[in-house]
């Protein structure tokens, strides 16, 4: 090139930028920015299904550890209730119904009732108490030291 045009050397370095673009050059910033833009909105759009889907996937995983969390607890129930089975078919259990509901005994056994007072009796005793519980503090520290 420099033998074509006969330039010298610094003449050359003028005409050859090594690279560097044309500072008034206004289309490759629009084309830079479009670009950019571009891959962003293409970016985007693949990451909004994959996010979706990432949720949908972690609602569902909740949802399957609270099943497992339920079935653990009909388990725990079941085994439970298989343990009132077998009581209540063992001769024991039959024995103590007996017992309770029925007031049956063993031989050479004696059956003790306790009478459970009635809702009069409590009342009765309770008026007694309020006759003491309307007295005043000073007249129960007197009554306390002075009569006995």
């Amino acid at each position: 090139m420099s033998k074509k045009y006969n330039l010298s050397p610094t003449d050359r370095l003028n005409y050859v930028h090594k690279g560097k673009v044309d500072p008034g050059s206004k289309f490759s910033f629009v084309k830079k920015f479009f670009s950019t833009f571009f891959l962003l909105f293409i970016l985007v759009l693949i990451l909004i299904p994959y996010y979706n889907r990432l949720s949908r996937k972690k609602i569902i995983e909740d949802e399957i550890k609270k099943e497992k969390e339920n079935i653990s607890l009909y388990e725990k129930d079941n085994e439970e209730l298989q343990g009132l089975i077998s009581y209540l078919s063992s001769d024991q259990a039959a024995e103590e119904n007996a017992r309770v509901n029925f007031g049956l005994q063993k031989e050479g056994e004696t059956v003790v009732v306790v009478k459970i007072p009635s809702k009069s009796e409590t009342e009765e005793s309770n008026v007694g108490n309020e006759n003491e519980t309307r007295t005043s503090c000073f007249r129960k520290w007197y009554n306390y030291f002075f009569k006995k």
